[in-house]
Parts: C-alpha cells; sequence; structure tokens
C-alpha cells in the first residue's frame, strides 16, 4: 500500500523571517517558489521549514511495518512526523527510507522536512550517520528532487536484490536472489523481469530469500571503454507494491552485483 506525499507542503523561513512563505509541489528546488533575486547561494545560507499533512487511513496502519521513503532530498534536512523526529538525510543517498509506523495515527498526520545547518553531531538516531557514496544534489539547489512517499508493507520487507551470472561457452543463465525480511506470515508471491522474461515466484515465509534464474543467449557484455546502453538489462523486481528497478550490467569476467532497496 502506497501513499505518495505529492500535494502542496507549506514553506516557511526560519532564520530570515521577512522572506515570504509559499506552497510548492515535489520535485522541485525551493527557489521556484522565492523571489527572482534571492540566490542559491542566499537560500543555502538560510534554515527553512517544510510542512505537510496527510490522511492515514486504518487500512494503511493494519500494514505490519510503514515506511517513509524520501528520494532526491538536497542539503542537511530533518524529517519529523508528528513532532517525532525519524530521520536524517545528508545529501549523500540516493534513496533514504525508514521504519515509522509507531509514529503514526489514523486521520491527519502532519510530515516535517527541516532544511538546517548541519553540525558535526547531528544525527537523530545512531544508523543515520552518513555514507558519502552518491551526491543527488547535482546543482546545489536547495530542494527534494524525487518522490516522497508512505509505504505500507503487509507481509514482507524487501531488502536487497543480488545478480548473479553463470555463463559459459557464450550463453547461460543469470541467477536473480530476492532478499526479504518476514513481518507477517501470509501467501505471497514475488514478481520479478529480466530482459523482457518474468516470473511470479511463491514465497517460503521460513527462508530469507527466492531466487529466479533466467536463460541468457548470447549475453550483452558491458564495456566501459565504450559504454552503449542497449547493453544494459533491465531487471524489475515487485514484492507485496514494493519495486526495484535495477539497469544491470554485465561485464565477461563474471561478478556478482547486489542492490540495496
Amino acid at each position: 500500500m502506497l501513499t505518495v506525499l505529492s500535494g502542496l507542503w507549506q514553506l516557511s523561513p526560519l532564520t530570515d523571517l521577512s522572506l515570504p512563505q509559499g506552497d510548492l509541489a515535489f520535485p522541485a528546488p525551493i527557489s521556484s517558489i522565492l523571489p527572482a533575486d534571492l540566490s542559491e547561494s542566499d537560500i543555502a545560507a538560510q534554515e527553512w521549514h517544510l510542512m505537510h499533512d496527510v490522511d492515514v487511513s486504518e487500512a494503511m496502519l493494519a500494514c505490519a511495518a510503514i515506511d517513509i521513503v524520501l528520494k532526491g532530498v538536497s542539503h542537511y534536512a530533518e524529517v519529523r512526523i508528528n513532532g517525532n523526529a525519524v530521520i536524517d538525510c545528508f545529501d549523500c543517498e540516493e534513496t533514504y527510507r525508514k521504519e515509522v509506523k509507531s509514529h503514526l495515527q489514523v486521520g491527519l498526520n502532519r510530515i516535517e522536512i527541516l532544511f538546517l545547518e548541519q553540525q558535526d553531531d547531528d544525527f537523530l538516531l545512531d544508523d543515520d550517520a552518513p555514507n558519502m557514496t552518491d551526491t543527488t544534489n547535482k546543482n546545489n539547489q536547495v530542494g527534494i528532487f524525487g518522490s516522497i512517499e508512505l509505504q505500507g508493507i503487509a507481509h514482507l520487507r524487501l531488502e536487497r536484490v543480488t545478480v548473479i551470472p553463470i555463463l559459459h561457452h557464450g550463453c547461460g543463465e543469470v541467477k536473480v536472489v530476492i532478499y526479504f525480511q518476514t513481518l507477517a506470515t501470509g501467501m505471497i508471491a514475488a514478481n520479478t523481469k529480466f530482459d523482457g522474461m518474468s516470473y511470479s515466484i511463491p514465497i517460503d515465509v521460513r527462508s530469507n530469500r527466492v531466487t529466479a534464474l533466467f536463460q541468457v543467449d548470447a549475453p550483452r557484455f558491458w564495456k566501459t571503454e565504450c559504454p552503449d546502453n542497449n547493453d544494459l538489462y533491465h531487471i524489475e523486481v515487485e514484492l507485496e507494491g514494493q519495486v526495484m528497478h535495477i539497469p544491470y550490467r554485465m561485464f565477461e569476467d563474471q561478478s556478482e552485483a547486489s542492490f540495496c532497496y
């Protein structure tokens, strides 16, 4: 069950209160609703508050878990639900995810995002410490350049996917291993697509993984020196509404690749 927080968010300044308030929808930089004479560096020097109310149904709260998912958050930001701090975003990961069911209630819930000046010890939770592996803020704009969602999980949490090529004599197979965490028992299947082929795989919840094996004829190897998007393999994994898209590059040296959801 997915709720996309796609409506208007109320923007307010926290430092210079003479700056205007306004409403904006993401993805967008906050400069899109601010005076044109404010530069991106001027905006980044301020602290900002974003607020949005979302209606959570009884059906959503009946899920075994509910994650908040934020994509493309630029600059350091703190996220709060009904006044409770739940996650830090550090402008270093493409996607941030946190289990937040205990902070939600039936009816209206207030989601707040605060763009603040980051301090060295500004970690809401120990496991929120940054892993500086990527940069989502490509042009130094403050804003959110992806979606914000509440993802209800009924039984299984999709955790990661491992792709293993098994090649011999110009053909072979690709093994797609789906790792999950069981939150509640039930009859569940994972849907996996690979290069136009599709499998629906029943899941044994007593395990923590399920495997799909795809036949590959005349594999397309990725050449780093002359990359060609036609050589990409597109993998899609869907587990109870949790969808993971993987652009997979196959190399001749048969390496294993792992992708986190």
